[in-house]
């Protein structure tokens, strides 16, 4: 480990500050509760896709333990996003540079993207369980990596924090929005349809062609996770059927899996289509969910799929018809929510949260039929509320059933 490599990680241990380019001023929502466990002697680990911002957020709290007093030299930074090397001999490297006990001194390690370190389960639980001074933050894209391992290894040692893309709010304050402006809808709607369409990457919002802004989602999103992360942890040959997939799932948001129809259609065994759309889920490309049962959401019965942010289908899109801009409505809707259920029965529910229907119809006009299938479901599980997201209309509509609650998308996504 070249100590050299260590010193341009950690450019504070001179001057004292971290980079602004690196450490970014707008803090995101979760910002906070990450903050507040860094005092917490447990593991904090940052989960979620590539470029939505973990390793950003990991600068931000080494400025602020900069700023609170903290020695600089008793912060330490490193990506295994490009370096092959073992968590011991990082620790190592910075021993030489900076001796110190860690049974008596408070040290802050920060680790980014620790699932492409061979091994970082056990040498993280040895590090953690000998040295309780020591502070680990660490993060990770593939999810599986991060929970798998750690419910056997690292059981009770660590706090898992999601970090998705930009939600809506984050997007507008990232426009510069202010917070009154949020209630008016002349100021607001522009900012949304924008952000339907092309979705919550932070760094693409300034980008000025589509050429450029599907270019970084291709190359930094898509094909980092598909022909390298996922190969390489899942041992995996062809990924280009993966991409395949996520292209397919992508243009159709909220498709059916059927893993025998897909079979049929690319000719290969169902179990590793199977695998290859778990391969997708895992990586934080995709969301799958199953179909609603009192009490709990059964996947024995076909899923439904949408990709994990609407840039994903902006890259494939060739053109996004008005019809089809309510299934992105949709697709938002769902990830928003982090939605596991939708319910199908002689009809359809887009999603089930906590037990409450939700039907996007984001349409000119609301009509009688649309209000069938929501009033549906709270007669059959016996529910007095049900929501409909709306592209205009606003009120509440009271059957026997129930009330049902009408809102528009761009005002349901700042709730």
């Amino acid at each position: 480990m070249e100590k050299a490599k260590l010193e341009e990680f950690n450019h504070w241990w001179i001057s004292g500050k971290v980079d602004t380019d690196l450490a970014l001023p707008l803090k995101r929502d979760i910002y906070q509760d990450i903050e507040r466990h860094v005092t917490k002697r447990f593991i904090s680990a940052l989960v979620g896709l590539r470029r939505v911002g973990k390793s950003t957020i990991m600068y931000q709290i080494i400025q602020k333990l900069v700023e609170t007093g903290i020695n600089k030299e008793n912060i330490l930074f490193f990506s295994f996003d490009e370096i092959s090397v073992k968590l011991g001999e990082v620790l190592e490297a910075y021993m030489e540079i900076h001796p110190k006990d860690f049974r008596e001194e408070k040290v802050y390690i920060f680790l980014d993207e620790i699932q492409k370190c061979d091994g970082w389960e056990n040498e993280l639980k040895k590090y953690y369980d000998l040295y309780p001074k020591l502070k680990f933050i660490i993060s990770g894209s593939e999810s599986l990596f991060i929970r798998k391992r750690t419910k056997e290894t690292l059981a009770g040692r660590f706090f898992e924090f999601a970090l998705t893309p930009f939600t809506f709010r984050e997007y507008l304050r990232f426009n510069k929005a202010e917070e009154k402006e949020f209630k008016y809808e002349t100021k607001i709607k522009p900012f949304f349809i924008k952000f339907v369409e092309k979705g919550g990457f932070p760094e693409t919002f300034d980008f000025e062609t589509d050429r450029d802004f599907k270019e970084y989602i291709r190359s930094l999103v898509v094909d980092k996770i598909i022909f390298k992360d996922i190969p390489k942890l899942f041992k995996i040959d062809g990924p280009e059927f993966l991409r395949i997939l996520l292209e397919l799932i992508s243009v159709n948001p909220g498709m059916y899996i059927d893993y025998q129809s897909l079979s049929r259609q690319f000719e290969k065994d169902r179990r590793v289509i199977k695998n290859y759309i778990n391969h997708l889920k895992e990586s934080f490309l995709i969301r799958l969910l199953g179909n609603y049962r009192k009490g709990s959401t059964t996947l024995r019965k076909k899923k439904r799929a949408y990709p994990a942010d609407n840039a994903l289908i902006y890259l494939y899109k060739s053109e996004i018809k008005e019809d089809f801009f309510s299934r992105m409505v949709e697709s938002l809707a769902v990830n928003k929510l982090k939605a596991s259920s939708f319910w199908k029965n002689s009809r359809e529910i887009d999603i089930v949260h906590d037990g409450l229907p939700i039907e996007v119809k984001y349409q000119a006009k609301i009509n009688s039929e649309d209000f069938k299938p929501i009033r549906e479901f709270m007669r059959k599980f016996n529910k007095r509320e049900g929501l409909m997201i709306t592209k205009n209309e606003e009120k509440e509509v009271k059957f026997e059933e129930g009330t049902i609650k009408l809102i528009p998308a761009w005002k349901w996504l700042l709730t």
